[in-house]
């Protein structure tokens, strides 16, 4: 976890994409409100925590996260963005976030020797 971020509750962050993805039928206009604000703010806490990892990330975990970022930036670009879409790219953030696949540790000593120097 970066420094400059508060701590990641995968439970609250999970439900919250659950009660967009796996709702029935129409939600009311104060609540797709109230998802859609929760889900934005998810999305901003995981997306530097999972592009910090991506240096590190090997083959397909990579290129997954590249595109999963730069959707989730262009996503965050857009002031009346879709719940839905908040709600998928939030659930893809946490997936990447919880399993980032095996991490090549060269880069990890690197970023700790430039951060001492």
């Amino acid at each position: 976890m970066t420094a400059d971020t508060a701590e990641i509750d995968a439970d609250t962050i999970r439900r919250t994409y659950q009660a967009v993805l796996y709702a029935s039928g129409a939600l009311p206009a104060e609540k797709r409100k109230q998802l859609r604000d929760l889900l934005r703010g998810h999305v901003q806490l995981l997306l530097p925590e999972v592009a910090a990892y991506k240096p590190r990330m090997r083959g397909e975990y990579q290129r997954t996260t590249a595109h999963v970022t730069t959707r989730a930036h262009r996503l965050l670009a857009k002031k009346d963005a879709d719940g839905w879409e908040l709600a998928i790219q939030c659930r893809a953030l946490l997936t990447l976030y919880q399993h980032p696949g095996p991490l090549d540790e060269q880069s990890a000593e690197d970023d700790v020797t430039e951060s001492r120097s």
